[in-house]
């Protein structure tokens, strides 16, 4: 009796290992993907681009997506033809020109722009950006193209006018939501109220109506509307400046080819003096840097 269990024992064994060996056979060679990452995905950032495939999905799609605003004049707008032009609209063709692909500009309202950058619906933004610390947080900026500052406009019959826009104690604001000018006013305070719009042709109106005591904006931007627009005449600067920044152009963060690629189109057009052109054709100015 204890032969016959020991005998049953014994095959109870070889059949679990017969078949632990079977098992084995079947499943493939293991090729060390479980363990280790890719350098792509190494290189991922949390949004899931990276280097390579960022600059690689622009060139084998053959054009670069750019976020644009196409109500801020002169970096952005629709001419009288309804055809969108301005100093970023002639950067972004520059731009797409160098990395051999065509432009594709998508428009919307300021304020949404970086969060449609982050989301990938644009490679890059061309709307006048300035760079700031706070928004170095968020993106990367390249090589700047242009440089800009924050001023006040006010109406000349205004009955609350602000010597400068440092004067904002007791005063009615307006600004384009999500722009520079709103961290400035912030920054200063002492105002009475903000009021947030979509665009320059909105905020302008309203100080024309004088529904704001000053519109805080882009210097570019206001000596643009005073010189071109049929109600430029009623309002004017106040002041100087508050700073003089630089405006270039963000794109998601791990993306240091894409950068690479663009900030070299960049300090080439400012060395062949198309920077100073395009400057002067659009602002009727010289940068200073």
């Amino acid at each position: 009796m204890k032969r016959l269990t020991s005998l049953f024992s014994l095959t109870f064994v070889l059949l679990l290992l017969l078949a632990g060996c079977s098992q084995n056979s079947s499943a493939p060679a293991s090729s060390g993907t479980e363990t280790q990452t890719s350098s792509a995905e190494q290189n991922s950032s949390k949004d899931g681009s990276t280097d390579e495939n960022t600059l690689d999905k622009i060139k084998k799609a053959g054009k670069i997506v750019i976020g644009t605003g196409g109500n801020y004049r002169p970096f952005n707008y629709m001419n009288e033809k309804n055809e969108l032009v301005g100093f970023d609209i002639e950067w972004g063709k520059i731009i797409a020109e160098g990395l051999g692909v065509k432009p594709e500009f998508v428009t919307g309202q300021f304020s949404g722009l970086t969060p449609g950058l982050l989301a990938g619906k644009f490679d890059i933004l061309l709307a006048g950006v300035n760079v700031t610390d706070e928004r170095k947080k968020s993106v990367d900026f390249t090589e700047p193209y242009g440089r800009d500052g924050v001023v006040a406009v006010i109406n000349k019959e205004g009955s609350n006018n602000p010597a400068d826009i440092k004067d904002l104690e007791g005063k009615v604001v307006g600004v384009i939501g999500g722009a520079t000018a709103q961290a400035v006013v912030k920054s200063i305070g002492g105002y009475k109220e903000i009021k947030e719009y979509p665009g320059e042709t909105e905020v302008f109106k309203d100080l024309v109506n004088k529904r704001v005591d000053l519109v805080s904006i882009g210097r570019d931007a206001a000596g643009d509307y005073l010189k071109n627009s049929p109600d430029g005449s009623k309002l004017e600067i106040a002041g100087e400046p508050y700073t003089i920044v630089d405006v270039a152009i963000p794109l998601r963060k791990n993306n240091a080819l894409l950068k690479e690629a663009i900030d070299k189109i960049i300090l080439e057009k400012k060395q062949d003096g198309t920077y100073q052109k395009l400057a002067q054709e659009h602002f009727g100015l010289q940068f200073d840097k």
